[in-house]
């Protein structure tokens, strides 16, 4: 169960000696300081506002100034909470914008991660000027052949005019030099290191963009180390071009020197389908089991279980009090990953992924659109879970929590 943390107690008692005011931002502004990031780096850029990071090289364009209309399709890695939000995110953002018609009863919850039924909904009733859904160009769980079969039809002149790519695997088999169709990628964990864009400030490709946050897993290293001071650092990944990426290995690789611990590493193959699914759940649990035995903390980096069996592989950690830190967020903190941080609400990158998508259609190169955007992150804790490895969560850190779980 989560429970919201109440405006109310943000605050210190106004009696205590030295009570101040403990926001999210300034006590993750200490954790990254403690951390030793440079200011340059991450300090105020990781804290900027939205509007700092969202730095529009020309007013945004109207509806009207789209010339004709546009045929729209969808790629996803795999169903996944944060691709739905994003996307939804994305699309109410347009609504407001006046690019769709009322999306009064889009098919979307928070939590949920089906985007098929959500596509089918928009394809019959967006009511766009300028956008069509096109019914037949969603695809979910992206396999080679499947992406291979995909770009094949994004070399048919006239049948997809842009794609909206959700996630690493997604993102670098379409963001090949096999087709021309602008392809924008959301939630990849790091563009750059998978080779979906070149650098912050170059995509590398006339037709290819993604939304950049350089610095996101850093951030949360430095926060994590700060609360634990940790020596040596568990991990377990795919030890792959693609899940060297996934997990963004170099980020993990840099902070480790920059903050003084090793890293002790496991690695996984990722499964290559769902008939591979249960190998590769065996030899997750062996790693997370030897993990336990031998790091101070683990980060759970992005991995390719449903999220119902979570709860059950984290268990090795629990039984040997480790901390445990979530690369993907809260939806892993419910089920039993002590911490995480993620953002606040998804209309930040809702308003830039539509804006980005607003310039291109209005004919803007998209090589040259800003890529990096990132907004004020939240923080969960799963109090059930400090209880049960003995860990006491610090007043402060309390006080700067967006969410709490495992709190009856």
């Amino acid at each position: 169960m989560s429970h919201p943390v109440p405006p109310s107690r943000r605050r210190t008692p106004a009696g205590a000696p030295g009570a101040a005011t403990m926001t999210r931002r300034g006590w993750m502004a200490g954790a990254i300081a403690a951390g030793a990031i440079s200011a340059g780096a991450a300090g105020l850029g990781a804290l900027g506002s939205p509007s700092q990071a969202l730095a529009a090289p020309r007013p945004l364009p109207s509806v009207r100034e789209v010339p004709r209309r546009w045929r729209i399709g969808y790629a996803e890695s795999m169903p996944y909470g944060n691709y739905a939000a994003t996307l939804a995110a994305i699309l109410g953002e347009l609504e407001r914008m006046g690019w769709t018609g009322p999306l009064t009863g889009l098919p979307y919850r928070p939590g949920q991660t089906d985007t098929a039924s959500l596509w089918s909904w928009l394809s019959a009733r967006a009511g766009s000027p300028v956008l069509d859904f096109v019914p037949d160009a969603h695809a979910t769980n992206l396999t080679a052949e499947g992406a291979a079969a995909l770009v094949r039809r994004l070399q048919d002149p006239g049948d997809i005019d842009l794609m909206i790519v959700m996630g690493t695997v997604a993102g670098v088999a379409l963001a090949t030099d096999a087709h021309r169709v602008p392809v924008l990628a959301f939630s990849c964990t790091n563009p750059i290191a998978a080779g979906i864009v070149e650098s912050e400030t170059d995509t590398g490709r006339d037709h290819v963009w993604a939304h950049l946050d350089p610095r996101r897993f850093q951030r949360q290293l430095s926060i994590f180390h700060r609360t634990f001071r940790f020596q040596r650092l568990g991990i377990a990944y795919d030890d792959s071009p693609t899940g060297r990426a996934i997990a963004s290995l170099p980020d993990i690789e840099a902070s480790a020197e920059r903050l003084g611990f090793a890293l002790v590493r496991r690695h996984v193959r990722a499964p290559i389908d769902h008939l591979d699914q249960y190998r590769y759940e065996v030899e997750l649990t062996d790693a997370w089991e030897a993990l336990s035995r031998e790091a101070e903390a683990v980060y759970i980096t992005y991995g390719r279980w449903p999220l119902d069996r979570f709860s059950q592989l984290v268990r090795p950690f629990l039984k040997r009090r480790i901390p445990t830190f979530s690369q993907l967020g809260p939806e892993e903190v419910e089920r039993g990953a002590l911490m995480s941080i993620a953002r606040a609400d998804m209309a930040g990158i809702g308003h830039f992924g539509a804006a980005t998508l607003a310039r291109v259609m209005a004919g803007e190169p998209l090589r040259r659109l800003p890529q990096v955007y990132f907004d004020t992150p939240s923080i969960a804790w799963n109090a059930a879970t400090a209880a049960a490895i003995g860990y006491r969560i610090p007043f402060p850190a309390l006080l700067a929590a967006d969410s709490l779980h495992g709190v009856l």
